[in-house]
């Protein structure tokens, strides 16, 4: 997904004729800001920030704004007021979620036991996704029967969690995972144990992100439903820029549209369509 991003944003800059410096946190918080800190005093035109957590940033952005420099938070809301920022194009993560929620309600699944495994803590994708389960879950009668976040999204931890739910014993029916990688080794610690799961299975398998490959999983039947995360920006972004730099007005807040995919309805024409 961020090999994705990253490209996008890199060719759509290049193509308008941008000169672009991406730096990048490494998965480190502090460092991101930073990073970004540093692009404030070199002086750059605009400080587009793609926050790995929300909080935090008060500081950077109080500096980008004395040195007038406009601040644009992309991919993930940064817990800013809005005098503090220029733009924003996000996912909404909660919206997300929310699409996940109403599509296990509609499976009627008998008394679902749901298994989370949530992205890094604090961040805007996980903080929304998560939100959104956790308030279905109350609002169904459904049972979390564990919740825990996994550092780097890391399909290795998501892997090792199962399994070692499943080696306590611990009975679930739903995985709830908010990224298409630890839905993946969530199915691996299954596979190992010889529990079925997605379209014909006994547990059902909801993804986020909706890569290509993971699309495959979809219309193969082994993930039951994924959630989009568009990360294709770089066309967007160089649109914004340019209103901003004829001095237009723009559209402050912008929620970018998502989809979700169904294995009971996706077809081969949608994965092979996919782009990343």
């Amino acid at each position: 997904w961020r090999t994705a991003n990253t490209k996008s944003i890199n060719e759509a800059f290049a193509a308008a004729g941008f000169e672009t410096k991406m730096v990048f946190g490494e998965g480190d918080h502090a460092k991101q800001i930073a990073e970004a800190q540093q692009l404030i005093q070199e002086e750059v035109d605009y400080l587009i920030i793609l926050g790995l957590q929300s909080a935090g940033w008060e500081d950077v952005a109080k500096s980008a704004k004395a040195a007038g420099i406009p601040l644009i938070m992309v991919d993930r809301k940064l817990d800013l007021t809005e005098d503090l920022y220029t733009a924003m194009v996000c996912s909404n993560f909660e919206a997300e979620g929310q699409k996940a929620v109403d599509w296990l309600k509609a499976q009627a699944v008998a008394d679902a036991k749901i298994v989370v495994l949530g992205g890094d803590t604090g961040s805007s994708a996980q903080l929304g996704r998560s939100k959104a389960i956790e308030d279905g879950a109350k609002a169904n009668g459904w049972d979390i029967v564990f919740n825990q976040n996994m550092k780097g999204w890391d399909e290795t931890l998501a892997k090792q969690a199962v399994a070692d739910l499943i080696a306590a014993g611990t009975e679930f029916n739903v995985i709830y995972a908010e990224n298409d990688n630890m839905a993946r080794g969530a199915c691996a610690a299954r596979d190992a144990a010889g529990i079925t799961y997605g379209k014909t299975g006994d547990v059902k398998v909801i993804a986020f992100d909706a890569n290509k490959w993971a699309l495959q999983n979809v219309f193969d039947g082994k993930f039951n439903l994924d959630v989009e995360c568009n990360p294709l920006h770089g066309t967007r972004l160089v649109t914004l820029i340019q209103s901003l730099e004829k001095g237009e007005t723009i559209e402050k807040n912008v929620y970018i549209d998502e989809e979700m995919f169904d294995t009971a309805t996706i077809t081969q024409a949608v994965v092979d369509a996919r782009s990343y």
